[in-house]
């Protein structure tokens, strides 16, 4: 029997959060170290305004509440500084790790102190921008950090022959607006199947069987770093998300932007630049020409499959968390 894992996991059930399901999955799947039990967390009223009350008083940052210090691994996987999935867990035993996503600048100031309250030996950051400002500004904090860039469980994902996608372009999740309009009409009087978000329907799709056999049926997706489409929320921080790696396990051709730490993970551009100056005569002409891309396609398909599934990434924590127990 190996060491008890609590896995803390919000009861949220919207499709967009499947990742942390895929990654839970994984380490689920892992019988060699850990015995692992998931805990779901209910949204509660109490704890998130403790949490807000906590950021209202650094000086309580330094205190470390603990109760007692059970032989219990805490693993949370969270957006942005979500700590309520740790109350009362975090205080219970001395080993608790996060892996944490959207950790957008103005919130740095308490995120990372809250770290050391919370007895986090461990945080796994999606992005490299955040892991370098993290070690460069906030040397003080105790809590060791690392860059674990976003993944996910291919076997969630499908595809179609090219031949059979009825999907020209789908654009999901956060919209490129500018973008958008520039080639929305010209597809549409090109008579293209273009897919994407309306005002009235916030939720493109259903649930996730609804998103992945879409993307299986789409020929290109349009992906765009948050920096670009929402820089009131993360700033400058630039980093390859989900959607990129959603979109190449479904065999789709990504076109967009580079988020800054893409090519680093791949070790080459994965994807199509956008062609701001010719943005809608740039789609039809892959769509003409969509046989050309196969390689590239194929490429990323076989690269997420050997290098950027969860099980490579569950890999490196679960060393990083072994070091310190």
């Amino acid at each position: 029997m190996g060491i008890k894992m609590r896995l803390l996991q919000s009861n949220d059930d919207e499709y967009f959060l499947d990742c942390i399901d895929e990654l839970y999955r994984t380490i689920e799947d892992d019988k060699t170290e850990f015995d692992s039990e998931r805990i779901l967390i209910k949204h509660s009223r109490f704890k998130s305004f403790l949490i807000r009350k906590l950021i209202l008083f650094p000086v309580l940052f330094k205190f470390r509440p603990q109760i007692k210090n059970q032989r219990v691994v805490n693993f949370a996987s969270m957006i942005s500084g979500d700590f309520r999935l740790l109350i009362p867990y975090a205080f219970s035993s001395s080993m608790n790790f996060i892996y944490m996503y959207d950790v957008w600048p103005r919130f740095h100031a308490w995120i990372f102190p809250l770290l050391d309250f919370f007895g986090v030996k461990y945080v796994f950051f999606s992005s490299k921008q955040v892991l370098e400002i993290y070690n460069q500004k906030y040397i003080h904090i105790k809590c060791k950090a690392q860059w674990i860039p976003e993944a996910l469980t291919s076997g969630d994902y499908s595809y179609k022959d090219y031949h059979d996608r009825n999907i020209d372009v789908l654009e999901f999740g956060r919209m490129y607006d500018e973008y958008h309009e520039l080639i929305k009409e010209p597809l549409a009087l090109h008579k293209k199947k273009h897919v994407f978000r309306t005002p009235d329907k916030y939720f493109l799709f259903a649930d996730k069987q609804a998103f992945t056999m879409a993307l299986a049926s789409s020929k290109i997706v349009i992906c765009v770093p948050s920096n670009i489409t929402n820089p009131e929320r993360s700033e400058f921080i630039s980093s390859m998300t989900l959607r990129y790696l959603q979109a190449m396990a479904s065999k789709c051709l990504v076109v967009g932007l580079l988020p800054s730490d893409m090519e680093e993970i791949f070790g080459y551009n994965p994807i199509v630049e956008i062609d701001m100056e010719n943005q809608s005569q740039q789609l039809l002409d892959i769509l003409e020409n969509y046989e050309g891309y196969l390689p590239l396609i194929e490429k990323n398909y076989e690269q997420v499959l050997a290098n950027h599934q969860w099980q490579n990434r569950w890999e490196i924590m679960k060393l990083k968390i072994e070091e310190v127990l």
